[in-house]
């Protein structure tokens, strides 16, 4: 509801002004009429009509001069407004009064409605592994982010009469911080905790967590690691066992200590005999009288490799540089890491899939360019202040320099005409910031098919000069940085951001891109190996043509087989230089995927695997968590209810002198010339003028 109140305005000018103004009027006014031929035979009526028009007409014009400004103030007036946060993960069914939680929570709101739906805005919330405004409440989330609400209420309504909060939980939570700490930004916002479940812990012993590799290598053993916790079990021993397609591949006995709560730890070294993705099991012996027995299994998948991808990294000597490239690579457990100077490197190329050279130097130009030609190896160069001049001619630069040793600075642009691969959405931004690079002082011009990923900026200005770019040939394919500092990149954004993910993403593309064009022209496919069942499937694609071009005029396939062998067809939909395909949720398990398309002629088609997890940590929570609704409650002056015992919570609500209604006021200055109906007037009036002008034929 809002009130206006009455106008007053300023001036920035004197008051006094106003006569002034008027007597300029009236006296340019006189003067056009003193002397107007047949304006003293019109009839007075006419004639004060016609002086009226032009004095006021000049007045409000010369009223404008005078910078007037109108103050308005706006009086609004808020309800308090009243969330209803409700936690719809499955363990608010794992109870014995858990049949009635969905009535006693729609019981709640509808009363809040009906009794106090004209004093205070409902809102209502679920929560789970994602937060939603618009969903009905199934208990059903795999997992509890309970600070998410607080989160969202605190920054969606900062500054808003929150008149309190309604928090509908069992208290535990499995994913994000606790949320007390979100609760308490909220400030003077009473949380009415109403608990559901029971906090006396039953006896039961469940898998809390599984740490493994998420890739092993054929032949070779992977560590397991086993977080087992138990409750109110005796001295006891019992057996712990890693199947694999049904069979027990290891087993171990533990004993537990008689102790209230005891928790255990325990590490199993599994032989990788199969290669491909392979779904092993975690069983704990099944116990009498256990309160749950769904969280004495749990699946976890391995994908089991024939070998790894192999990148060499040789410089003249150690550098920062190599440190934050070789942080990017070892992010893909796929990807085997060597680093070698120039001086100790044996000259062997076997299984390498990409070089990276960091500063070539003279003993490079003399004899190493040659071996990776020759074998057709990738390379990424980043050519700093000790790279030989001469390496620039065999890659195709044309390097012109007035001083052969000046080395210069020059930080980066992103090149919107770039198109091999998407760049991250934040690298336009990301570069603005970033460091400039070192390298040398001159003008580059770089092979007419080389495709320019950013560009050389000094200050405000860009360069056509390239700092970074990929060239390609039937020789060779490579990739070069003019300049050495990338790692003070990587730096400076985790300064501002607390993260590397654009730095990740410039050279995890970049080095993609690189072991691709090994293969040739065609398809790429990128797809996670594995994702949660609440995850969405998001599938990325590009397809080079000879030239090594991103293009989209192909149509691509793609089917997805699970383990049943039933299939999902699909088809790429064309987005920014690439492809992209939104699958959704699918259910947990192992699938495979063909990717397939035509062009000139030629087919093409990218397969693989991966994997569906089924990480509902919901399973293993037997007992319900009241301790963290009754501190929510007691920081934030609110109180603790059962959800089966809410009615004095509604005396309460009726009775809490700290949830009123707000008036806000608001002021605002407005122009004297923003008034339509200002300027309407003055145009009416020099209208009028003009007409009786021409009515009476004055010139």
């Amino acid at each position: 509801m809002s009130n206006f109140r009455p106008m007053n305005f300023n001036l920035d000018y004197s008051a006094w002004w106003l006569i002034v103004i008027a007597l300029i009027s009236f006296g340019l006014t006189f003067l056009s009429y003193s002397n107007k031929k047949g304006f003293s035979e019109l009839s007075n009526i006419n004639k004060g009509l016609m002086i009226s028009f032009r004095f006021l007409s000049l007045f409000m014009l010369g009223f404008l001069l005078m910078g007037i400004l109108f103050n308005t103030t706006k009086e609004r007036v808020e309800n308090p407004i009243f969330f209803v946060v409700t936690d719809n993960s499955k363990s608010m069914l794992n109870y014995k009064d858990s049949n009635r939680v969905l009535e006693q929570v729609n019981n709640l709101k509808n009363k809040l409605k009906k009794d106090f739906g004209k004093k205070l805005v409902i809102k209502e919330i679920s929560i789970g592994s994602k937060l939603k405004t618009d969903e009905t409440i199934s208990f059903t989330e795999s997992n509890s982010n309970l600070e998410k609400a607080f989160e969202y209420i605190n920054t969606e309504y900062y500054n808003r009469n929150i008149g309190g909060i309604a928090f509908i939980s069992d208290g535990n939570f499995n994913v994000g911080a606790n949320p007390i700490y979100n609760a308490e930004r909220i400030k003077l916002s009473p949380i009415f905790s109403f608990a559901v479940g029971d906090s006396i812990q039953k006896r039961d012993h469940l898998i809390r967590n599984i740490f493994h590799n998420n890739i092993a290598f054929y032949k070779n053993k992977f560590p397991v690691e086993i977080d087992i916790s138990s409750y109110k079990f005796n001295v006891e021993e019992i057996k712990v066992s890693v199947e694999l397609n049904g069979k027990i591949i290891d087993s171990k006995q533990i004993k537990y200590n008689g102790d209230e709560q005891d928790f255990k730890k325990v590490i199993f070294n599994i032989p990788a005999e199969k290669i491909g993705f392979q779904t092993y099991s975690v069983h704990l012996e099944e116990k009498k009288n256990e309160v749950s027995l769904q969280n004495n299994h749990k699946n976890f998948y391995v994908e089991v490799l024939d070998s790894r991808s192999k990148v060499l990294i040789l410089s003249e000597s150690p550098h920062p540089d190599i440190a934050a490239l070789q942080s990017v690579l070892s992010k893909d457990d796929n990807i085997e890491i060597e680093y070698k100077t120039f001086e100790s490197w044996d000259k062997k190329t076997n299984q390498v899939n990409l070089m990276i050279c960091h500063n070539p130097t003279a003993q490079f130009d003399s004899e190493l360019y040659s071996i990776f030609k020759k074998n057709k190896i990738p390379v990424l160069y980043i050519l700093g202040t000790k790279t030989n001049r001469s390496i620039y001619a065999k890659l195709g630069i044309n390097f012109t320099s007035r001083s052969s040793n000046q080395m210069d600075e020059f930080q980066g642009s992103f090149n919107k005409g770039f198109s091999i691969f998407e760049a991250d959405e934040n690298l336009k931004e990301s570069l603005s910031y970033y460091p400039p690079l070192t390298g040398r002082y001159g003008e580059f011009t770089i092979p007419t098919a080389a495709s320019v990923f950013i560009k050389q900026r000094i200050g405000p200005v860009t360069k056509n000069t390239p700092m970074f770019f990929f060239s390609t040939s039937q020789e060779m394919s490579f990739g070069a940085i003019m300049g050495e500092g990338i790692w003070r990149w990587k730096f400076n954004e985790y300064q501002r951001t607390k993260n590397h993910d654009v730095f990740n993403s410039i050279f995890s593309k970049s080095i993609q891109y690189l072991t691709l064009r090994k293969r040739g022209s065609g398809l790429n496919v990128i797809i996670p190996r594995k994702l949660n069942k609440d995850e969405d499937l998001v599938i990325n694609a590009n397809f080079y043509n000879n030239a090594m071009e991103a293009i989209t005029s192909p149509e691509i396939a793609l089917e997805i087989t699970d383990e049943n062998g039933k299939k999902y067809q699909s088809q790429f939909a064309i987005n920014g230089s690439g492809y992209q395909a939104k699958i959704g949720q699918l259910n947990p398990g192992k699938y495979e995927w063909l990717a397939e398309t035509k062009f000139g002629g030629k087919s093409y088609n990218q397969k693989g695997n991966f994997f569906v997890e089924d990480l509902d940590n919901e399973k293993s929570e037997s007992v319900a968590n009241h301790s963290v609704l009754k501190q929510l409650s007691k920081q934030s002056n609110g109180t603790f209810y059962n959800l089966n015992n809410a009615q004095q919570f509604y005396k309460e609500l009726s009775n809490r002198k700290d949830i009123n209604t707000v008036s806000y006021q608001e002021n605002t200055s407005l122009n004297l010339i923003d008034l339509w109906w200002y300027l309407l007037i003055v145009a009416i009036f020099l209208i009028g003028e003009w007409f009786m002008k021409r009515f009476y034929g004055l010139n």
